[in-house]
């Protein structure tokens, strides 16, 4: 389970102090944090994702407050337990796909398992794309295999930053579909970040953000 409390961070000079509300996210819970540019969303999953260190609070993961870690620990313990899926991909274009979600294992501190790498692709169904570098395949392809680096460590918590911001309604729908299942089948708590309002249905618990502040939230059922 993901809990957070009292996450508050500030920007360097004069920048704005987000204060985020409490979260709770089961495994295999989805969890949707909806919001406008402007209301402290990147922000957020940039802490979640321990990118960005709170001023004040704690992030708890399976009862591990990894707010407080730094350093190496803080990169073991993302590495291991956190899948992160960015708006745009970034790969190793000299590796394959397989390659590239090797190294993700390998930085994990994970042991090689051709079982895993395969498993992974074929549940998303880019196993024929496996030997081809990233540069081949088209966007959508890509945002595939960004989504299977961020499963093949079978991580405790899954962090999608937009991911359906540039896609047309049913392949929204697809990876919205995609990513809960995912979830659900890792025991993975899931937590996107978005302001796509077509993801709305799709999700029991949504945390809404305003512009220009994040102080003030409201948990919706649809």
């Amino acid at each position: 389970m993901l809990t957070t409390s009292h996450l508050t961070y500030h920007y360097p000079g004069t920048g704005p102090t987000f204060h985020f509300p409490d979260l709770q996210v089961a495994a295999g819970e989805p969890t949707l944090l909806l919001g406008p540019s402007g209301s402290g969303k990147s922000t957020w999953l940039h802490l979640l994702a321990g990118i960005l260190t709170p001023q004040a609070g704690h992030m708890a993961l399976d009862g591990t407050d990894y707010a407080q870690l730094t350093g190496a620990a803080l990169d073991r313990f993302r590495g291991r337990h956190i899948g992160l899926i960015l708006q745009r991909a970034y790969f190793l274009e000299a590796l394959s796909v397989r390659e590239n979600l090797a190294i993700a294992r390998r930085t994990a501190g994970l042991p090689a398992d051709d079982t895993v790498l395969n498993t992974t692709l074929d549940q998303l169904g880019i196993a024929h794309y496996a030997t081809k570098r990233p540069r081949q395949l088209s966007v959508g392809e890509q945002q595939r295999v960004t989504i299977a680096r961020a499963l093949v460590n079978w991580p405790k918590l899954i962090l999608a930053d937009e991911p359906t911001s540039a896609l047309d309604k049913d392949n929204a729908h697809r990876v919205s579909t995609l990513l809960r299942n995912r979830a659900a089948e890792l025991g993975a708590a899931l937590v996107v970040v978005t302001h796509d309002e077509r993801l709305r249905p799709d999700f029991p618990q949504i945390i809404e953000l305003q512009p220009l502040t994040a102080q003030t939230a409201a948990r919706v059922d649809p």
